[in-house]
């Protein structure tokens, strides 16, 4: 297998794993194998803020026609440090993969308190900047601001510090110039554009946007000499029709290796309302799917949490409701109709 060096860590593969989506990353977690190639894993973003309630989901799909055509949305800030520490040292017994810890924070002294934490179990830091923009409420001169705050961060970090832009946050040639300055070990690239809507954050993944970022941000790098990654959605077949990422010196994949860990059905859902808040499942409340209507959905739980001997009050043998294996994600509630919250009532 190929070796290279990306941003002073030698890596066993050209390819690797972000974390942009906390549900995927979680399937794959649990796989017993990875995708041949993958020498690079991109844990979860960890932040200063407080973790939102785990009850709530973390995915949805608002659409989706084809490996090639989709709008997934996602959750992020879904992970506590702890959460990803144990994460971390579950794939370090997994093979010899080189670890990366996101971290995001307006505040210096978070991002170090952050990193102390992860330090003696990754190979390097990313500073993601997309969230660091939105948390820093969209300031002006923003450029200027994170360049302070990573050059200082980085004079006290013992490792690799490189990282994550993408469209929310400002972008310029310039820009570049400055990180590679300051030293900045390597830059990743992210189409997904996120969103805040009050105190909640959403990503949107689609194998368009993916394709139209990489296409701008090749053209911005190709008089850079920084090693830089691109997160790609679009499914690992169908990149031999993708030419640019020989713009890149990795391929980091997210929501292109769903297909891998979870059957899913055509949907297509714009015309139905669009979910911003995301749904809270009560711990007394699990999904029930109806598998008479839509049998493809005892397939589409990735924990394998539908079975039958579930129970519910209008319970038959077409109904399968979760069982304690869910994780609450919420996948099934977008991709099959008949899902419902029942109350699972003990016989005691």
């Amino acid at each position: 297998m190929a070796r290279l060096y990306f941003a002073g860590l030698q890596l066993e593969g050209d390819r690797g794993l972000s974390s942009d989506d906390v549900i995927l990353y979680r399937l794959l977690e649990l796989l017993p194998n990875f995708p041949e190639g993958v020498g690079v894993f991109f844990l979860p973003t960890v932040s200063d803020q407080k973790v939102e309630d785990r009850g709530k989901t973390r995915i949805w799909i608002h659409h989706f026609a084809s490996w090639s055509d989709y709008v997934i949305m996602s959750r992020p800030l879904s992970f506590s440090v702890d959460e990803v520490e144990e994460i971390a040292l579950k794939l370090k017994q997994k093979g010899n993969y080189k670890l990366i810890a996101s971290i995001a924070s307006h505040r210096l002294s978070s991002l170090k308190m952050l990193a102390g934490r992860l330090a003696d179990k990754v190979d390097g830091f990313e500073v993601d900047l997309g969230l660091l923009y939105l948390l820093a409420g969209g300031r002006r001169g923003f450029e200027a601001y994170a360049i302070d705050i990573l050059e200082e961060f980085i004079s006290s970090s013992s490792k690799p510090v490189m990282v994550k832009l993408n469209p929310i946050a400002p972008l310029s040639q310039e820009f570049i110039r400055q990180l590679k300055s300051i030293g900045i070990t390597a830059l990743v690239f992210s189409p997904h554009v996120i969103y805040s809507v009050g105190n909640e954050f959403f990503r949107v993944h689609s194998t368009y946007l993916s394709k139209i970022y990489a296409l701008i941000w090749a053209k911005l790098i190709a008089t850079s000499d920084i090693p830089s990654a691109y997160i790609s959605d679009v499914p690992e077949d169908t990149l031999s029709d993708f030419t640019v990422e020989r713009s890149f010196d990795i391929l980091l994949y997210d929501t292109a290796l769903l297909r891998h860990v979870v059957d899913l059905p055509q949907i297509n859902k714009f015309d139905d309302e669009f979910l911003v808040k995301w749904v809270k499942i009560p711990e007394r409340l699990r999904p029930a799917v109806n598998t008479r209507e839509e049998p493809h959905c005892i397939k589409v739980c990735p924990f394998k949490a539908f079975s039958p001997s579930g129970f519910a009050p209008e319970a038959t043998s077409e109904i399968l409701v979760a069982s304690e294996n869910c994780d609450r994600c919420g996948l099934c509630l977008s991709c099959c109709r008949s899902a419902r919250f029942v109350a699972v009532i003990s016989p005691e």
